[in-house]
């Protein structure tokens, strides 16, 4: 092997135009996905805000469903605490994401050091390299907001070429970074231990690296975690984290077959070289069994998610061990490195290695393509709910430019708030952060015991993230209904603001009237008009001074009461995103509750946007279905049958 070949620093441009295509293609989809407002309070804003309470002094704290509480209390992500400089640098959830897709991209590197110093082939290394960046569950990780599980994924891997390198206090130094991703890192970290000293030549090293990882992972477990529990917490810190995730091993057997697939996409896609150094799998089978009987909510098990990442490093250095084994003659002595001292190669000629090889990363590059959201993937473009280019992943629609000027306009800088789920990844910089609602509550059940600890509200009547999951619709218009219902209602919160469905809710003050009876008939001037089973009787649109109106509407309901509630739009000709929500009828009184013949007047007051030029404009209305997975957008495709928006009046927008 020449000197070029052990060089610290490869100098292979393939590697290096790799590492820069898939770094910049992660960050640019995570990006993507933050300014689309499609990344959560869940992960990505609480991640966030932890690293933000860092730079006011406080240690990683974040909001939880059932009030603050220390990350030192949970996985315990210490690595955290070294993205803080970065966040007064850059402060914003984005940061996180680029950063990390740098991280992972430079991965790359001691993947192809590995293969390289122990292939002796350029080719063979830079197959390695693609192997590891094309990863499925690798590539899934890293597009899935940012966690720690996903930052130990490059540094396992400079770890173990440290460790193949006989370079121990690198070795060190990247273990204990490793070890403060997460507090179950040790898992893997005992691994390598057990590897050094029973198969990798090096019983000294890998005792020590086995009682570092446990000790660590005994103190951070029992000690630490307890000393942040918080207060008032009747059970000990881990009897509570095994009863989170997992607490229901009994019903694991329902979705055996789910969790027996993503298995298979886990370890699928190398196995063809990978299962020749199935010792290295076995380092990374604890992590990966851990997710696939994981009970905790959601389908924690599934590849999609980021829970796979450290099992990574070690398919892929199986995957060299594997192509190692079948390089090696049967009479060739096994070198004394982390290829093992036991047992012999396999005769067979270079060929054959090379080809398993690539043929093994053209296997990777497939099922990545058939199996992960990104460009690579023919459904990417096709504009599937939920799916690539769609405003719920990727897409970036106008609507996304107004959601950032009302949060600047209206919401105050660290005020304590409960904002919805993916407006609040943009608020993270505050001591408390609650989502309106939490994805395992049924709706209306959790924000009464919020609302208490909170000056203000941001809700969304529009919610416009969905996907379809077995034709099941997730999100969708209709997501913060029984919030915005209990909001409405309560005397302590006023509606301040509101613009194309986005709602600021905060205690005190006077706001906007939301109003709606139910009568025998109605004084307003009559207008004609269907909307499906909904008959306009009356409107009109009186002007409360400066952008203040007042919008007043009388309906009543033709044969018997919908099965859901429906959505009344009204907006201005020729001005878009500026929709205006009737949320009398469809939060106060939905159209569900109504009778027929029961005359159904709604009032409500008007700010319009100071972005609106001063003009004549014509006023329309119509109505729209919040069950149809596109009502998010209400246009046709949600329109209830039959019907098409009305021309209501003309108003006059002054300066």
């Amino acid at each position: 092997m020449n000197r070029s070949q052990t060089q610290i620093i490869p100098r292979d441009p393939a590697l290096w135009a790799a590492v820069i295509l898939i770094g910049t293609l992660t960050a640019g989809l995570g990006l993507a996905r933050y300014q689309g407002y499609n990344s959560g309070i869940l992960d990505l804003g609480s991640m966030a805000q932890a690293i933000f309470s860092v730079l006011h002094g406080q240690p990683l704290i974040t909001t939880g469903p059932g009030g603050n509480f220390s990350r030192l209390n949970g996985h315990v992500e210490l690595i955290y605490l070294a993205f803080a400089p970065l966040l007064t640098l850059w402060p914003s959830p984005a940061a996180l994401l680029v950063i990390q897709s740098a991280l992972v991209a430079l991965g790359a590197v001691p993947a192809y050091r590995l293969a390289l110093r122990r292939l002796d082939s350029r080719m063979a290394a830079r197959c390695v390299a693609l192997i590891y960046l094309l990863y499925p569950v690798g590539l899934t990780a890293v597009l899935f907001d940012f966690h720690g599980d996903t930052l130990a994924m490059p540094l396992l891997l400079f770890a173990l070429d440290a460790a193949d390198r006989r370079a121990w206090r690198s070795f060190a130094l990247w273990v204990a970074l490793v070890l403060s991703c997460k507090m179950y890192m040790a898992l893997p970290i005992i691994g390598i231990g057990a590897y050094l000293f029973l198969w990798g030549g090096r019983r000294r090293a890998g005792l020590i690296t086995v009682a570092a990882a446990l000790i660590y992972g005994g103190l951070v477990f029992f000690v630490l975690r307890e000393l942040f529990r918080p207060s008032g917490a009747v059970a000990s810190a881990a009897s509570t984290y095994t009863k989170f995730y997992f607490g229901s091993l009994g019903d694991v057997g329902k979705t055996v077959g789910e969790r027996l697939l993503n298995a298979l996409v886990v370890f699928g896609p190398a196995l063809l070289m990978a299962w020749r150094g199935w010792r290295w799998l076995l380092v990374g089978a604890p992590l990966a069994l851990a997710a696939l009987i994981s009970t905790g909510p959601g389908a924690g098990y599934d590849y999609r998610y980021h829970h796979y990442a450290a099992v990574v490093p070690f398919i892929i250095i199986a995957a060299v061990d594997g192509a190692g084994r079948v390089r090696t003659t049967l009479t060739s002595p096994t070198p004394l490195s982390l290829k093992g001292r036991g047992g012999r190669g396999v005769r067979a000629s270079p060929r054959s290695w090379h080809a398993d090889l690539i043929f093994t990363t053209l296997v990777v590059g497939i099922i990545t393509a058939l199996v992960v959201d990104t460009p690579l993937n023919p459904t990417f473009w096709l504009g599937i709910p939920g799916v690539g280019r769609d405003s719920s992943v990727y897409g970036i629609t106008s609507r996304d430019a107004v959601k950032d000027h009302f949060l600047a306009e209206y919401v105050p800088p660290g005020a304590p708030i409960a904002a919805s789920m993916f407006l609040g990844t943009r608020l993270a910089d505050r001591a408390i952060l609650y989502a309106v609602r939490y994805s395992d509550d049924p709706g209306g059940q959790r924000l009464p015991t919020i609302l208490p600890t909170v000056d203000a509200v941001v809700a969304d009547a529009l919610f416009d993230w969905r996907t379809l999951a077995n034709k099941a619709l997730l999100g969708g218009v209709d997501y913060e209904a029984a919030e915005i219902a209990l909001l409405l209602r309560d005397p302590n919160f006023t509606l301040r603001a509101a613009q194309d469905g986005l709602l600021f809710f905060v205690r005190g003050g006077v706001g906007l009237r939301q109003e709606i009876v139910v009568g025998e008939g109605s004084t307003l001037p009559p207008q004609s008009a269907d909307f499906g089973p909904i008959r306009m009787l009356g409107a009109r649109v009186t002007p409360l001074g400066g952008r203040r109106y007042l919008a007043e509407f009388a309906w009543q309901l033709r044969g018997d009461p919908p099965t859901g509630r429906l959505l009344a739009i009204s907006h201005l000709d020729g001005i878009p995103d500026a929709r205006i929500v009737h949320l009398p009828s469809y939060i106060l009184l939905p159209t569900n509750q109504w009778q027929a013949g029961q005359v159904i007047s709604e009032r409500f007051e008007v700010d319009l946007p100071a972005e609106i030029t001063p003009g004549s404009y014509t006023w329309r209305t119509g109505w729209y279905d919040p069950k149809n997975s596109e009502a998010y957008a209400t246009d046709q495709r949600s329109q209830l049958p039959d019907s098409t928006d009305r021309e209501i009046t003309h108003i006059e927008v002054r300066p």
